[in-house]
């Protein structure tokens, strides 16, 4: 589904070649070669690529049960590695993977582009200077009418949560870092989702409360909203935070100059890719440390997964016992 947009994003990056694409589905490969790169070399699988190709990095667009054998190949080759999220389907089998790369010189980064969008990094920029004061509120909200069109997002175990709601919670770790405790609740609205297709979570700090409100939905209307209320001024982004339509930005602080903007959310969705790909290919060049790190995504996936936990358990849970800890 969307590695048309990872295409796109290298293919604006000046000394990035994409020399192959991998895709049992020849049909698949072929398409994306004839609409991208012409010159691209097709493989049925990931062993015939390595076995054939030398090249720099692999850019991993699987589904989540294929990612932790992908990865592992990769590095077998001494290649970096970027891999989409979630990074595995199960915290204890990514925590797994994590540990295999443990002294690699490789980067080993996970593909989480909701941090990139534009209109966020604006945000990450008044946090860190201060601008909005301590923030008190973060509410991250997401309802998709259509549901997911993937297979496997339909047919998985974990839902919605897992399939979407990671990008709302690395947001909410890149701004506030890790939780002091972590309640869900989660429900079942979509009947062609296995899993949870209706989740609210809500993670606790000293200082701050931090909710995610996300669903897959038959019908009805698409929705999105970000608000990040501090004491001293407050971020709205309304509008929805996947692809279609437009979307409103605006930033008060009291204190010249505010923002008021119409943001087009294609472009936005666009652009994030780019960015982050265009900072993993700087590493590559500079050899510095890579974005999104797998290490660090592990600290979103045990926020992801100590919501899991709280919804069955029914209650609260204390992060630093579920396993987490300071990023």
């Amino acid at each position: 589904m969307i590695a048309e947009f990872h295409l796109r994003g290298w293919m604006r990056i000046p000394g990035v070649r994409i020399v192959a694409l991998v895709d049992p589905n020849r049909a698949a490969a072929e398409n994306y070669r004839d609409r991208f790169v012409p010159a691209a070399r097709l493989y049925a699988d990931i062993d015939a690529l390595l076995a054939s190709e030398p090249i720099d990095f692999v850019d991993i667009v699987t589904p989540p049960s294929r990612h932790q054998e992908h990865c592992l190949r990769a590095k077998a080759a001494h290649l970096h590695v970027i891999c989409q999220k979630p990074l595995c389907p199960e915290l204890a089998m990514a925590q797994e993977l994590v540990r295999a790369f443990a002294g690699s010189e490789k980067l080993f980064c996970v593909h989480e582009n909701h941090i990139y969008r534009p209109w966020f990094q604006q945000v990450r920029t008044l946090h860190r200077l201060g601008t909005l004061g301590s923030l008190r509120r973060v509410s991250l909200e997401q309802h998709d009418p259509q549901g997911p069109p993937q297979v496997f997002s339909r047919e998985s175990r974990r839902g919605v949560l897992l399939e979407y709601g990671v990008h709302l919670v690395d947001m909410i770790r890149t701004l506030l870092g890790v939780p002091t405790r972590v309640s869900a609740r989660l429900g079942h609205i979509h009947p062609a989702v296995r899993g949870e297709s209706l989740a609210e979570v809500t993670f606790d700090y000293p200082e701050t409360t931090a909710t995610i409100d996300i669903a897959w939905r038959n019908d009805g209307l698409a929705r999105g909203r970000a608000l990040f209320l501090g004491d001293r001024g407050q971020a709205l982004y309304e509008g929805t935070m996947i692809r279609g339509g437009a979307s409103r930005f605006r930033v008060r602080t009291g204190q010249p100059p505010d923002v008021d903007e119409t943001r087009e959310t294609v472009a936005d969705y666009v652009e994030s890719f780019h960015l982050f790909q265009f900072d993993f290919a700087n590493a590559i060049r500079n050899g510095t440390p890579g974005p999104q790190p797998a290490a660090e995504n592990l600290q979103t996936l045990a926020m992801v997964f100590a919501a899991y936990a709280a919804a069955e358990r029914q209650e609260a849970v204390d992060f630093s016992t579920f396993g987490g800890g300071p990023t």
